[in-house]
């Protein structure tokens, strides 16, 4: 999660990350997920995904995305004091913005 002080003029506090996942759009793509300290839940409902992160255990998912944009989810599994702020910032590009 980006602080607060680092927030840039329209950004979203408490929802925007300094690193956000990039994916193409039309193209089937296959997500592994694990955890390093305790059990999270990857989701972003707009995509239609859920997905719990385990450490120790690798747990995989299927996504199609069909419309560009930034799709934004949540932890949605109590995990810790820091729950609150974990936040999920997908941006689904055209492949050939992908492959550059």
């Amino acid at each position: 999660m980006v602080s607060t002080d680092l927030l840039n003029e329209g950004d979203l506090r408490l929802l925007e990350v300094d690193n956000a996942l990039v994916l193409p759009i039309w193209t089937h793509v296959r997500l592994i997920l694990t955890s390093s300290d305790v059990i999270h839940s990857w989701a972003i409902p707009s995509v239609g995904v859920k997905m719990d992160a385990i450490p120790g255990r690798l747990n995989q998912t299927g996504i199609y995305i069909e419309r560009c944009g930034v799709y934004r989810g949540i932890c949605s599994e109590l995990c810790g004091v820091n729950h609150g702020y974990m936040p999920i910032v997908l941006n689904a590009v055209i492949p050939e913005d992908f492959v550059s």
